[in-house]
């Protein structure tokens, strides 16, 4: 709607997007609505029922190689960028920076996470990709109550968390890994790292054990990164105590995930399970 308003986005135009997957349905189900096309970027190592779902509501899907530098022309933030300038009436949604993401969430999850704990909150946690749930969220609740602590999730292979703890880019921190929807090998402008409390970083194992775990234990079927965050919030535990009230926000669902973490030969493969 801020790109409507603005005129970055046309009726009839084709909306542009590097995504992990989740973004992309958001995007993909408003396009069908509101008359646009889209075309999506993502990395090789995502899920095949992402692509799948994306293809399924309409969207043209581009994959793009992960073990390569974000700044290589085959990555999926460079060709995102190609397509963008290629394709006329085009919109490049670019959510790593786009100021109207953490916005949306300052705007909407914020108020509705202090609304439905009566203000009683007092840690809120959060997978970090792109940064604007955990910053907008995190604003939010940090002005409604200067106590409150923001944790982020991050998984190894990721920059986050040593850049949060020592204000380094370390480059030795990158390497592919398998978790999904979570992490980084790029500081997007929408991560606000003065907000943020702390991070802990998850293992690519745990956070497919855990996938799988709080859909057989709890009857919550998610996706990759609630798994990881699940983790996160019992590995940030001795923060916490008996009378704090610690919310964690799950951004993605099973289904996406069939092939993976809720397949057990895929998880025996990967030596996630005997």
């Amino acid at each position: 709607e801020d790109a409507e308003a603005d005129g970055r986005l046309q009726p009839g135009g084709t909306i542009i997007e590097g995504t992990s997957g989740n973004t992309g349905m958001g995007l993909a189900l408003a396009a069908i609505v509101k008359g646009y096309k889209c075309i999506f970027v993502l990395a090789d190592k995502q899920s095949k029922e992402k692509c799948d779902i994306l293809r399924a509501v309409g969207a043209e899907v581009v994959v793009c190689p992960t073990a390569v530098e974000p700044d290589d022309p085959r990555s999926y933030y460079s060709v995102s960028k190609r397509l963008a300038k290629e394709t006329p009436n085009s919109w490049y949604v670019n959510q790593y920076d786009n100021p109207s993401n953490a916005k949306a969430h300052y705007e909407s999850t914020g108020p509705e996470i202090w609304k439905q704990t009566d203000g009683k909150i007092t840690h809120f946690v959060i997978g970090v990709g792109t940064g604007g749930t955990i910053s907008g969220v995190g604003k939010y609740l940090k002005e409604q109550n200067p106590k409150i602590k923001v944790w982020g999730i991050d998984t190894y292979g990721s920059v986050f968390k040593k850049y949060h703890e020592t204000g380094i880019f370390d480059e030795k921190e990158i390497y592919p890994y398998v978790t999904e929807g979570i992490g980084e090998d790029i500081l997007p402008k929408n991560v606000d790292f003065d907000i943020i409390d702390g991070f802990t970083k998850v293992t690519d194992k745990d956070g497919a054990v855990y996938t799988q775990r709080l859909a057989k234990e709890e009857g919550m079927f998610l996706g990759n990164s609630a798994g990881s965050a699940i983790k996160g919030v019992l590995q940030l535990k001795k923060h916490f105590t008996k009378d704090d009230v610690v919310v964690v926000l799950f951004h993605d669902h099973g289904s996406r995930y069939v092939g993976k973490m809720f397949n057990d030969d895929w998880m025996r493969k990967q030596g996630y399970i005997e």
